[in-house]
């Protein structure tokens, strides 16, 4: 049941809809980025991605599947994390545990894990730290999604192009350029569970080609007060954490391209509050918090220097903070609680040359160096103050690859890449990629992929002893995987595609109690294999309406007994339909997404469920001011996803959470205005 703000709120979204469905008739906003969903697909298919091989290809042409969601969409959909974008790739489903958002792909994907084996990108780069190799998807990325150009997906094995992480995929999120924006954008926007955001950018390019982009972006939300079954008892306020769920982040970007180099840096610092209790701590203690704080700046040249050379040099640095409050005794008690805190900083180089000399190949040969010069991390009580621990480990990495785009004839081409990697830590491994195409005179284009990829055991894992025992000589985590694509373009508005996979993993690294001493130690324990059919479809009429459609079915079994892996869906299924009932002015989107039963990590379950988004996007006329409306969770579904290893409380015996329930009803709305 909604609350009587939220039933306000659904009050005033309610009239803003009526208000844009009935006025917005007429009237352009100025310099609006082109509709792709009103072109036809024969161009969509000619779009140039980057992320599979480093270098701009055709999507239809690039070795693996490559799925695109714009900045048109993001907009039309009125997405406000990466976490919503994600949630609409196929075969991608994400859950939340009140703190982190955690990527599960293609039925791989434990609550928990902090995203370690997907591999997140901004403008090519790796955001992902060197201490915990944390994948942020959720509040705590840096980039507001105002700044993004596109964001591309890659599934699969990446590390014969990206090295270590790339391990069940690859986010790259690209920002637009300071040319696009054309001026100054502010946008104000209100949300359920009293979440407020402000956020400002400034766009502009020269004739001479020299572009500037800055964002600033503030939000601030209260939260919800949540209820958890296995804490009611009077003790722990019957279950319900009250002002907890908590949500505060602050988020600055700078872009400037000029004759061919572009310097980039961003920062963002995100508080969130702790309403489950974890690793033992106290249940509705307002103590308990989590920061993650990202900084980067990276300088890059690009130089064309004829029409079969390409060189490319780039130097980036990035910094990570953490700290956590873990308060494990009441606040009556007046006894202490620890304080986790982690610190990263990293360096690093790389150089590309691109050839296309030797007729019918384009060469990509490169090299990278990265110096992890601070991976710290340390715990700490507070009154009285004891040290619990300290460690320190910095490492260095050095990687060279080469990949071979080769065209056999009209209808081949064979894409072959290896790259060898040096880890100070995890010792030296090599990883290939091959990817055979076919275009067939019916439409079809095939596509037949191998490949592998690794990941190297991280600071945390290795090394963190509060509590647990340490294991130095943990081995990368190793996967191969094979693939099937099929893609069908019978005309320039339709597209179909379907996939068969089969993803095989060793070596993986998982939490186990050491017999000796009861601490919990991290092993290369596990193995496991993972297969499955992924079919999509999208339609785009001519009236400018849009329909798209995904659906996934997939097993994830541990090859020691054959158990289904925890938070693997058996089915998904995915459908986004936009509508412009009032012409290009005002557009109308739905989303469904159906995700089944899912096994929590404590042996229980997770029922199967289905939710609908709606948005709604329109300009007022004669101005430069757009609105956006939306509902999520239209129906108020009640749904949950498994919680983790870590969520127990300070009782005797612990209480461990099976499942921790999503929101139900959200209203969200925004305007912006462009000078």
């Amino acid at each position: 049941m909604l609350s009587n703000k939220e039933t306000s709120l659904s009050r005033h979204v309610s009239r803003a809809l009526g208000l844009l469905a009935a006025g917005l008739q007429a009237g352009a906003l100025a310099q609006q980025s082109p509709d792709l969903n009103t072109l036809p697909l024969e161009q969509l298919l000619n779009l140039e991605v980057v992320t599979a091989s480093k270098i701009p290809q055709k999507i239809s042409e690039a070795p693996s599947s490559v799925t695109v969601i714009t900045a048109e969409d993001i907009r039309q959909r009125g997405y406000r994390t990466l976490t919503d974008v994600l949630q609409s790739v196929p075969g991608m489903t994400v859950s939340y545990d009140r703190n982190y958002n955690y990527a599960n792909i293609r039925g791989l994907g434990n609550p928990g894990d902090l995203n370690t084996r997907l591999l997140i990108l901004i403008d090519g780069r790796r955001l992902n730290d060197v201490v915990y190799d944390q994948g942020a998807i959720g509040t705590e990325f840096p980039i507001d999604l105002a700044l993004i150009d596109r964001v591309e997906f890659v599934p699969g094995p990446g590390s014969a192009i990206y090295g270590s992480s790339a391990f069940f995929g690859v986010v790259n999120v690209i920002t637009k350029s300071g040319a696009a924006l054309k001026g100054q954008t502010v946008s104000v926007g209100r949300f359920t569970g009293g979440g407020r955001k402000v956020h400002n950018t400034y766009g502009r390019g020269t004739p001479g080609g020299t572009e500037l982009l800055l964002g600033a972006s503030v939000y601030d939300s209260k939260g919800r007060d949540l209820y958890f079954p296995e804490f009611d008892d009077a003790a722990s306020n019957h279950g319900v954490a009250r002002g907890l769920d908590y949500d505060r982040y602050h988020r600055l970007f700078a872009k400037l391209n000029a004759g061919g180099v572009v310097a980039e840096a961003y920062f963002g610092s995100r508080t969130k509050g702790i309403p489950t209790a974890s690793y033992g701590q106290q249940f509705n203690d307002p103590r308990s918090w989590s920061l993650d704080e990202y900084a980067g700046a990276a300088l890059s040249w690009h130089h064309t220097v004829s029409e079969t050379l390409d060189l490319f040099a780039g130097v980036s640095v990035a910094r990570y903070r953490y700290r956590s409050v873990n308060v494990t005794e009441p606040a009556s008690e007046g006894l202490t609680y620890s304080v986790d805190t982690a610190e990263s900083l990293s360096s690093g180089a790389e150089v590309r040359v691109i050839s296309s000399a030797v007729r019918g190949h384009k060469l990509i040969a490169g090299a990278e160096y990265t110096r992890d010069s601070k991976r710290q991390m340390a715990n700490y009580n507070v009154d009285p103050y004891r040290l619990n621990l300290d460690v320190a480990h910095p490492k260095r990495q050095t990687a060279v690859y080469l990949q071979d785009e080769m065209r056999l004839g009209q209808s081949v081409i064979l894409n072959t890449g290896v790259r060898h990697d040096y880890d100070s830590e995890g010792g030296a491994t090599t990883n290939p990629r091959v990817a055979l195409l076919y275009k067939t005179a019916s439409q079809v284009t095939l596509k037949a992929l191998y490949g592998t990829a690794f990941r190297s055991a991280n600071a945390y894992e290795r090394y963190y002893t509060f509590d647990f025992r340490a294991n130095p000589a943990l081995r990368s985590e190793r996967i191969k995987t094979y693939e099937l694509i099929a893609e069908y373009f019978p005309t320039d508005r339709f597209r179909a595609t379907a996939s068969v996979f089969q993803y095989r993993m060793r070596d993986m690294l998982a939490l186990a109690t050491d017999p000796d001493n009861g601490y919990l130690i991290f092993s290369n324990i596990d193995a496991a294999r993972a297969t499955g059919v992924e079919l999509e479809a999208e339609w785009l009429r001519e009236d400018g309406s849009a329909l798209k459609g995904s659906a996934n079915v997939q097993s994830a079994r541990n090859d020691a007994d054959g158990a289904w892996l925890p938070n693997s869906p058996r089915r998904l299924f995915k459908l986004n339909y936009a509508l412009p009932p009032l012409g290009d002015h005002l557009r109308a989107h739905a989303e469904y997404r159906f995700t089944s039963r899912r096994r929590t990590v404590r042996g229980g379950d997770v029922g199967g469920f289905g939710v609908v988004d709606l948005n709604l996007v329109g300009t007022v006329p004669g101005t430069h001011v757009e609105l956006s409306a939306g509902v999520l969770n239209v129906f108020a579904r009640r749904y949950a996803d498994s919680a983790s290893e870590e969520h127990y409380d300070n009782s005797t015996p612990p209480r461990h959470l099976d499942a921790i329930g999503q929101d139900g009803r959200a209203l969200r709305f925004m305007a912006t205005v462009r000078f």
